[in-house]
């Protein structure tokens, strides 16, 4: 039973997560708060649909413009309030209902994946009106769920809300590429490799010279992939040499431990001879360019507008010093020190 109802939960919740990632990024965001009412009406179903929507033709995927908003885009056979006469049993969903639904969990949803939104929500429907006639809105633990679930609404309301107020402008996205000019810079970069292990003969001496030496040549200029084919045939690497080029790296794109070498580098220049346990690495700058601020305008009013909001909702939550009763929940528990950080010590 919980698989069952799982599902028919999880087609719903995909198919709204997949509007998400076809939302254009410019697409203005629609108001978050809950339609008036996301309920069908209720009518009695005196005319069964003719034709199963299994069998409707697959290309009338979007809606008809002469679909009214009282007209009825989905009609449920069978599915009534309990005691209702079997001739008036029927449940029908207009236009106008169905689109409040959509307005509410996903307004920008494409037309084509309506379909799936209308099945699951017939099946939650059936399932929701089974449990009312099996009295499950009338146990006492339902209006607390109901209540946390509320909760969790107007919480992730409240997100949103707080990312939509926290949005940088124009001005304020261009101060911040101004001022933080080499988070925008990127690097054309070629690097050797050198590996340690692969010339059993070899002793570690050996191909610590030779890697000197390759950088020596590297910084007077020499060509890096014939270099690179050097350096491989000397220590016996199996296979083909690979290329040196690593094409255009933005900062923060290598790994931490060799991108400070190359952070003061001018164009032409390379780094120190770098080793870790598997090779050594010589990188060399072949030039360098800023991206365009329209390139990452997007980016960084995305990184500002997260980061405010993350900052004013841990504001907020700051602001709030709960008491709890300890002759209920017990005392406190000691905090936890960081590591590294040393527990104060009593005065003498």
């Amino acid at each position: 039973m919980k698989i069952i109802l799982r599902s028919i939960v999880a087609i719903l919740a995909i198919t709204i997560s997949s509007s998400a990632q076809t939302t254009p990024p410019a697409a203005k965001p629609k108001s978050t708060a809950p339609a008036k009412s996301t309920q069908p009406t209720s009518k009695p179903a005196t005319t069964p649909a003719t034709t199963p929507a299994s069998k409707a033709p697959a290309e009338a995927t979007k809606p008809a413009t002469t679909v009214a908003p009282s007209d009825a885009v989905i009609t449920i056979a069978g599915l009534c309030a309990a005691n209702t006469p079997p001739a008036n049993c029927g449940t029908k969903v207009t236009r106008a209902d169905f689109e409040k639904l959509m307005d509410a969990i996903s307004p920008n949803l494409p037309e084509d994946q309506r379909r799936q939104v209308a099945n699951a929500y017939v099946q939650l429907l059936t399932v929701a009106n089974e449990g009312q006639k099996l009295g499950v809105d009338k146990e006492p633990q339902f209006p607390v769920l109901v209540h946390i679930e509320t909760l969790k609404l107007l919480a992730t309301g409240t997100q949103k809300k707080m990312l939509e107020m926290n949005k940088p402008t124009p001005q304020e996205i261009e101060t911040f590429y101004t001022e933080n000019s080499g988070k925008f810079e990127e690097l054309s970069i070629r690097r050797i490799m050198i590996p340690k292990t692969t010339d059993k003969d070899a002793k570690p001496e050996q191909i610590k010279a030779l890697a000197d030496k390759i950088h020596d040549r590297a910084a007077a200029g020499e060509d890096m992939d014939k270099l690179q084919a050097e350096a491989y045939q000397a220590v016996k690497a199996p296979g083909a040499p690979p290329t040196t080029s690593l094409g255009w790296k933005r900062h923060g794109s290598l790994d931490p431990r060799h991108e400070q070498q190359l952070a003061n580098l001018r164009s032409g220049q390379v780094t120190p001879l770098i080793e870790d346990a598997q090779a050594f690495y010589i990188y060399k700058v072949d030039s360098k360019r800023m991206i365009p601020l329209q390139a990452v305008s997007k980016d960084i009013e995305g990184a500002l507008q997260g980061q405010r909001a993350k900052e004013q909702f841990q504001k907020m939550l700051e602001n709030v010093k709960p008491q709890l009763n300890e002759a209920y929940f017990g005392p406190e528990p000691p905090k936890q020190e960081a590591p590294g950080q040393q527990p104060p010590t009593s005065p003498k």
